[in-house]
């Protein structure tokens, strides 16, 4: 009767991964980055484009955070995208990175 019940929970298991197939980490965000300018953006303004990071820590001793968002797929390409912001001491941006796999931002 155990082993019955394992397999048809391992037989669940393997039919709602096999049909969802889809795993999504962080938060979707606008790809539109060509506002942004260092020494003039602001912390505040940089959270109210794009609500809160993803993650928050220190590069070189500048606060930074960043925004990631990820679609992993079993039965097509993952894609990806990730902003990296830099912060002076008096909030405003250092620098920033941006990259994407999303077909809509490769244009």
């Amino acid at each position: 009767m155990k082993s019955k019940n394992i397999f048809i929970m391992i037989l669940t298991l393997f039919s709602s991964v096999s049909i969802t197939s889809c795993l999504t980490v962080g938060n979707q965000f606008p790809s539109t980055v060509v506002w942004i300018k260092a020494n003039e953006t602001t912390r505040a303004e940089i959270e109210k484009a794009y609500g809160p990071p993803f993650r928050v820590g220190y590069d070189s001793g500048l606060k930074t955070y960043s925004y990631g968002y990820y679609k992993y797929s079993a039965f097509s390409e993952s894609q990806t995208k990730d902003l990296t912001i830099r912060f002076n001491s008096n909030d405003t941006v250092y620098n920033y990175s941006f990259s994407s796999s999303f077909p809509d931002d490769k244009k």
